[in-house]
């Protein structure tokens, strides 16, 4: 649609407002589970029966566990009121049909998101938590695509070009927003195992292999995206750029998942025998641990919402053979 019929600036601002918030909740709840906070408070949707405004004289001090929790419960609350905000203005301010029902399917998943939250709770389920990290990263993207999609860019209409063999390309880059989460999924695996034992030392060696084998996979996938955009999508700014975007944010979060494994587990005996006889003290939760594997998730979502946006405007902008 045109721009005068389908951009409304009140429904971009809240997306953009809906995404300042989710991003933080976003990386506190990863904070939250390198911490170990997770059960903190006991009960939900309450905290020690307080909703909301925890006083600081019931013993909520500056950076312990209930703190973290329940500041991580007032960004899901913030995230969910502005949520209905913007899936209100979309149902009475825009007229794209699509649009009004993708505000309603926001309103379905922050609402799911926190039931999963409260339920991991109640239940003290760590299978739960797992469920709730590998989902927040998809809602985060939603997001973001609702911040593109209310956009003053894309409202307006583009210019009608064809380009050769773009089904191979839309084609690749919707397999690679799809890798992408899959390596979120395979990393959350590893921050959810059970710490009491029944897990066999064969299960984490299983899922720390396949979250490199598929980090290298995607990798490689990255980079002919890049190649490609480079050489044949000159002409086409959004898309360019954002596919160099995507591959320095995936190789910084390939550094990062190498820095947030020396915090956890110390150097490779491999690396500090062939390569450099470097010494480390593995300081459990201390803040070099904590700062690089929560950087490290938090990263991982943003390559999510990247690889989404890629894949959006790829879309929008080239058109196939057969449409031209």
């Amino acid at each position: 649609m045109t721009r005068t019929s389908a951009y409304n600036r009140w429904s971009h601002r809240l997306a953009w407002a809906l995404v300042c918030v989710v991003f933080p909740l976003v990386w506190m709840g990863g904070l939250v589970t390198t911490y170990d906070a997770g059960m903190a408070v006991p009960d939900w949707p309450s905290t020690f029966g307080h909703w909301l405004i925890y006083p600081m004289e019931a013993g909520l001090a500056w950076w312990d566990d209930v703190f973290m929790e329940h500041t991580h419960r007032i960004l899901g609350a913030s995230a969910g009121l502005i949520t209905i905000a913007l899936a209100t203005v979309l149902w009475r301010r825009d007229p794209r049909p699509l649009m009004r029902w993708l505000g309603v399917a926001a309103v379905a998943a922050v609402s799911l998101q926190g039931l999963l939250g409260g339920l991991r709770v109640i239940g003290d389920k760590r299978l739960l938590a797992n469920v709730h990290g590998c989902t927040a990263p998809l809602f985060f993207a939603l997001c973001a695509a609702m911040v593109t999609l209310t956009s003053r860019a894309w409202t307006d209409k583009p210019a009608a070009k064809s380009y050769g063999a773009t089904r191979p390309w839309r084609a690749l880059v919707l397999a690679t927003t799809v890798g992408v989460h899959i390596q979120i999924v395979l990393g959350a695996q590893l921050r959810h195992l059970p710490t009491d034992g029944r897990t066999g030392i064969g299960w984490p060696v299983l899922w720390v292999w396949l979250h490199l084998i598929w980090a290298a996979v995607v990798a490689v996938v990255v980079i002919v995206l890049l190649i490609w955009a480079t050489r044949r999508l000159r002409d086409r700014p959004r898309i360019l750029a954002r596919a160099r975007w995507l591959c320095g944010l995936f190789f910084l979060q390939a550094v990062l998942g190498a820095a947030t494994w020396v915090t956890n587990y110390g150097w490779p005996a491999w690396f500090t025998d062939s390569v450099w006889e470097i010494e480390y003290t593995v300081v459990a939760q201390g803040r070099l641990q904590a700062l690089c594997t929560t950087a490290h998730v938090a990263l991982g979502s943003l390559n999510l919402v990247l690889a989404f946006g890629l894949t959006l405007w790829s879309f929008r902008l080239l058109n196939s053979d057969r449409s031209a």
